[in-house]
């Protein structure tokens, strides 16, 4: 029973079911005597985790009791189970906080670039000089849309694909481009031409 179990840590189709399965035993109930037997030496340990079941994890190396697993620890943000990540947060409450916490940075940056007196935007994938309001950039508002668009597309378990911050452009002044010798055509809509 211990090498089945191990065996199907590495499957795709790890579930209790198919182990009694390959077990020769009609169901995943028929298994409890061999899992407590595994669980008393250290070998295994059967815990229920939020939203997953009870899941069996199997020891390479017999662990004693002080050392085996945790109860399951829900994520403080979601309350799904947070095991297979960091004890407390799951990987996309995780990845949530780290783009809203680059949103914040990127949004202060921006606004401490503005206060500086700096008007004229560049962003990285664009062949054009523009005004910081210039109305074919996005805005802040809609760059935090976007982002808790991804977020929402994660919370409904979509995955991570969407979850991003959309990056605020640079902001220079005329001096710091000129100095620079940046030499970029000038949006049709703002018309910025510090140079």
């Amino acid at each position: 029973m211990y090498v089945l179990l191990l065996a199907s840590l590495e499957s795709e189709e790890r579930g209790l079911q198919q182990v009694a399965g390959l077990a020769g035993l009609d169901s995943a109930e028929a298994l409890r005597p061999y899992i407590a037997e595994l669980e008393a030496v250290g070998a295994a340990d059967m815990k229920h985790h939020i939203g997953q079941g009870e899941i069996v994890a199997v020891n390479e190396v017999p662990t004693l009791p002080e050392q085996r697993q945790h109860a399951c620890v829900p994520c403080s943000d979601c309350g799904k189970c947070s095991c297979e990540y960091i004890k407390g947060v799951c990987q996309d409450c995780a990845a949530i906080r780290s783009v809203r916490e680059r949103s914040r940075e990127d949004i202060a940056r921006w606004k401490a670039q503005l206060d500086e007196g700096k008007t004229y935007a560049m962003g990285s994938s664009t062949s054009r000089l523009h005004r910081w309001d210039c109305r074919s950039l996005m805005t802040v508002e809609k760059r935090v849309e976007a982002m808790e668009a991804g977020v929402e597309s994660v919370r409904r378990g979509n995955g991570r694909a969407y979850l991003a911050w959309p990056g605020l452009p640079s902001l220079f002044t005329a001096q710091e481009l000129r100095a620079k010798k940046i030499r970029r055509k000038r949006c049709e809509l703002c018309g910025p031409d510090p140079l």
